[in-house]
């Protein structure tokens, strides 16, 4: 298990030099729009790309003005051991806000070492793809690289902690007309390559299928929690499988004529509600994002999940569920959910509260709710909460405004 206690980001948009300490569980970020919720997650991401796809970003070519550098520093915990994890990442920005990574250096140590600092280079990722090569070994089972020693299990183990840590943000899955009416695989062999980048509502469409052909236990425990026996959103969700031949023409040398006859499948989703079958890009924002979130909140793999305004487009009614889904998740992995709600902030308990805000000084800021009261003034907070109102109301009146930055 690893687990994040202390996030410094430097250098990156509003977060001048910004320290977020992490509970094991649940983090919520609250504040105000431009206060740099969104920089501080986008700051994780930027660190997640960094080390997701190519070792030939961990070829320093040498800084060049045209290029910005971030900074982050993280206080690991991997079983039960500290280390500290830093990492210099060198990119570029472009005209749409999208950050181009160029170059990364990582270094580690353990917490309290005097030893200088361990390098994490390519030569980890070139393990890592040529031992799921050879062997066929399934996503983050670092037990498997047994033959490795152990500086090359902390540096795999730490890269596929980093590469997968996931994001689901506010408008993600905003404007379901974005979503396909069908989806085909060649040759019946489901691929991810379509669906990896840039179209998260295929990907839903595709990750949903999946699960309903191979995971049946994971599915119907979403379909049970989205449908009457839970939640009450829909009524089922089904697939349609249409086997089509797809035949292909080439050339051979000497003219002759080649062809060749390839399948591939159709797959219809179509969405159960009110006894009408719909298709995806029918549904309403609300519940094609809550529907997203849900499946996404209960599946996803990593042991890092950051969720940005989950209340964006979503009945309270509906939040209400969601928010106690998250609680309920975050005993298995650790979560990170920015707001700026004071419906979601009734469903959390203060000490699972990071203030955030932003001024022209420090820039972006951002301090546990227990750490800006005394204890005098955090235990009047809880006798208020306990007979009085929520944590929601109390920001809403202005109850954090005056507390000390």
């Amino acid at each position: 298990m690893i687990r994040i206690t202390n996030i410094k980001i430097e250098n990156f948009r509003s977060c001048i030099s910004t320290t977020i300490a992490l509970r094991k569980d649940l983090t919520t970020l609250i504040g105000i729009n431009g206060a740099g919720k969104s920089n501080i997650l986008t700051g994780i991401q930027l660190l997640r790309s960094a080390v997701a796809t190519s070792r030939n970003r961990f070829i320093h070519k040498g800084i060049r003005e045209s290029l910005s550098q971030t900074n982050i520093r993280l206080d690991i915990d991997i079983d039960n051991k500290k280390y500290i994890l830093k990492a210099n990442i060198y990119y570029d920005t472009d005209e749409e806000n999208i950050d181009e990574i160029d170059s990364v250096e990582i270094f580690i140590k353990k917490a309290g070492s005097t030893r200088t600092w361990a390098p994490i280079n390519g030569r980890s990722l070139d393990l890592i793809q040529r031992y799921k090569y050879l062997h066929r070994v399934p996503e983050n089972y670092i037990h498997y690289y047994s033959d490795f020693n152990a500086e090359d299990k902390l540096n795999i183990r730490i890269l596929e902690y980093l590469a997968s840590i996931s994001y689901y943000g506010a408008t993600q899955f905003s404007d379901p007309t974005q979503s396909p009416v069908s989806i085909e695989l060649e040759d019946s062999k489901p691929s991810l390559r379509t669906y990896r980048t840039g179209m998260p509502h295929n990907k839903f469409i595709f990750d949903l299928f999946i699960s309903w052909k191979k995971k049946k236990k994971e599915f119907n425990r979403f379909i049970n929690i989205v449908n009457k026996n839970g939640i009450g959103l829909i009524s089922d969700i089904k697939f349609a499988e249409f086997n089509l031949p797809n035949s292909t023409y080439g050339v051979k040398p000497g003219g002759k004529i080649r062809k060749e006859v390839k399948s591939k499948n159709i797959i219809i989703p179509s969405v159960i509600l009110d006894g009408l079958s719909l298709s995806p890009n029918q549904l309403s924002e609300g519940t094609f994002k809550t529907l997203a979130l849900i499946f996404y909140i209960l599946n996803d793999q990593s042991e890092l999940l950051l969720i940005e305004e989950p209340e964006v487009c979503v009945h309270h009614g509906l939040l209400n569920s969601i928010i106690e889904l998250i609680k309920i998740q975050s005993k298995q992995k650790q979560i990170v959910v920015s707001t700026h709600s004071d419906y979601v902030l009734d469903k959390i308990n203060p000490e699972n509260v990071i203030i955030v805000r932003r001024n022209k000084k420090d820039g972006t800021t951002a301090k546990a709710l227990t750490k800006t009261l005394s204890k005098n003034d955090f235990a009047v907070l809880k006798e208020y909460l306990n007979t009085s109102g929520n944590l929601g109301e109390y920001w809403k009146e202005g109850g954090f405004e005056n507390e000390p930055d």
